[in-house]
């Protein structure tokens, strides 16, 4: 049985992405403490079952349809959700894609659509709601990067650079933003079962992590105003090793790292 956190009936959280796996945890482990929802992703029937699921009452769970790239359709679905729920304390950029970077058959269209979902739709997503904020002087914005931020994986160079950046791009916001009395988390999981891996990563993966938990120590870290957080410790250790490896070892060593492969890439 879960206990409520006093922290979450106090606030207004809305998540991109939230048609699936973490966003969609997150919306069930959120509305559970009491807090305010907004649900954001491009499939409405998704969100329509989620909406049904939860079994909340109108005035806690809403959602608007948008995809991340469009500044405009964002922008509108926040203002939606805003006026439906009040005004947004938390906003959760959850939203990502994986492709591989495949160096021999190289798609600059493919690589790009990346980085403007995982990278320009976070920028999107901010640029949403901190004019908001910014005048409340409340508000706390969190990206989802992920642990292959901390290195350059095997044919996932596109993946990791726009992870990397979100880390980067946190770090710079958490300093500025502490003047105006807003607050900025940047999380990163490791593997989590979620749409984005394969039934063979699935199985054969170490220290996998549900949606769920990666969920509850999502909004631990934003309880708690961490930083940043990488998580599991286990996955970080290995990581973090491989990132102090002369970069000779290094290149030996993470070739015999497995290759992500895509399955469903959108969360």
């Amino acid at each position: 049985m879960r206990v409520k956190n006093l922290f979450w009936p106090a606030q207004c959280v809305l998540i991109t992405g939230a048609s699936s796996g973490i966003g969609k945890a997150l919306a069930e482990h959120l509305v559970a403490q009491g807090a305010k929802v907004g649900l954001i992703a491009r499939r409405q029937a998704a969100l329509e079952q989620i909406l049904a699921d939860l079994s909340a009452p109108p005035n806690q769970v809403a959602y608007a349809c948008a995809d991340v790239t469009d500044q405009d359709a964002l922008a509108k679905a926040v203002q939606q959700l805003e006026q439906q729920l009040g005004s947004c304390t938390v906003m959760i950029a959850n939203a990502g894609i994986y492709h591989k970077t495949d160096v021999l058959h190289f798609d600059a269209a493919v690589q790009n659509a990346v980085f403007a979902t995982n990278v320009q739709g976070v920028i999107n997503t901010i640029a949403a709601v901190l004019p908001g904020m910014t005048l409340r002087k409340q508000g706390h914005l969190v990206a989802v990067s992920s642990i292959a931020a901390m290195i350059g994986l095997p044919a996932a160079g596109t993946y990791s650079a726009s992870k990397a950046a979100l880390v980067t791009l946190f770090q710079s916001l958490r300093v500025d933003l502490h003047p105006l009395g807003l607050k900025a988390t940047v999380v990163a999981p490791g593997f989590v079962d979620t749409p984005i891996i394969t039934d063979e990563e699935r199985a054969s993966v170490k220290d996998l992590l549900s949606a769920e938990q990666a969920a509850i120590r999502i909004c631990t870290a934003i309880e708690r105003d961490r930083a940043i957080d990488w998580f599991p410790w286990q996955t970080w250790l290995v990581c973090r090793l491989f990132s102090l490896l002369p970069s000779g070892l290094y290149r030996r060593l993470i070739a015999h790292v497995p290759e992500m492969e895509e399955a469903n890439s959108n969360q």
